[in-house]
């Protein structure tokens, strides 16, 4: 069961959207948060060339970008806190100034799930597929499962938390890992669950798959769990299928697997990113 939480807060849209995702977690799971908010002085202060004569106003920028994020964190550190004790909350808030994938793996050692805004963190390092490189290194470096939350304005079915909860599970050790967490976490727990699984041998096959994983959640007590059963291409690709299928469902979070090859743009598996990039709910990702 989950006791603690970690949420990144960046001011962003999707990170204040997490930060909700996240109380209303904790309220559920009576577990404790912590809102880490990041400025990155850094990144702000990087070595850029500069035109001749123009280091004294590039100076005069550092300092006013880092007067606007100081003024944006307290504000957000501020509301969080504010919210969490009206709720009833045990929550702590930290603000911190340094690289945000690394503070963030520090902090998640003694944090049972970190959320994440999916569009947060953009000014930290660059973008991979319209998913900032910083958060796609949270998820694949972290020690924990990680919860990527889009903006609110993306994701307003997502704000229905008795919204039935889509796991897509493939029988990979990743999909496996994340079943487990998933179940041990106590997040499906008084929730329905549907798992989706597709087999390109053949409808029947997928749905004994999806039936073994339904049975591991049934023996941690999630009593509302149904298999849905695709053959290969059915419902499009993997992604489309995954999507496809959580707006019928009307789900209100998607639970995956992060994996995918090793090479230098290939951090998650194409249909990792897809799903990453397009859903418009919550998703639990774990390595």
């Amino acid at each position: 069961m989950i006791k603690s939480i970690l949420v990144a807060l960046d001011g962003s849209s999707s990170s204040i959207a997490g930060a909700s995702f996240a109380l209303r977690l904790a309220s559920r799971l009576q577990a404790n948060v912590e809102g880490l908010g990041i400025v990155n002085s850094n990144w702000i202060q990087r070595p850029q060339p500069v035109p001749i004569g123009g280091l004294a106003y590039k100076r005069a920028l550092d300092l006013k970008l880092m007067s606007s994020a100081d003024e944006r964190i307290d504000a957000v550190l501020h509301a969080f806190g504010s919210d969490a004790r009206r709720a009833g909350i045990t929550f702590s808030a930290k603000r911190i100034d340094a690289d945000a994938v690394s503070s963030i793996g520090i902090e998640s050692i003694e944090r049972d799930l970190v959320v994440v805004g999916r569009n947060s963190l953009f000014d930290v390092e660059a973008e991979l597929d319209r998913i900032p490189l910083c958060v796609d290194r949270i998820v694949r470096n972290g020690l924990r499962p990680v919860v990527t939350v889009p903006d609110a304005d993306e994701g307003r079915r997502a704000e229905s938390d008795t919204a039935p909860l889509l796991v897509a599970f493939d029988g990979s050790a990743a999909a496996s890992r994340t079943l487990h967490m998933l179940a041990l976490l106590g997040i499906a727990a008084e929730r329905e669950v549907h798992i989706l699984t597709q087999d390109n041998r053949s409808e029947q096959y997928a749905a004994a798959e999806a039936e073994r994983a339904c049975a591991l959640l049934r023996r941690h007590g999630v009593a509302r769990v149904k298999g849905v059963g695709l053959g290969d291409r059915q419902a499009g690709t993997a992604a489309e299928a995954i999507l496809g299928t959580a707006k019928v469902l009307g789900a209100g979070m998607i639970a995956m697997g992060a994996y995918g090859h090793s090479g230098i743009r290939e951090i998650f598996g194409s249909c990792t990113r897809a799903v990453l990039t397009e859903a418009r709910q919550p998703l639990f990702l774990y390595h």
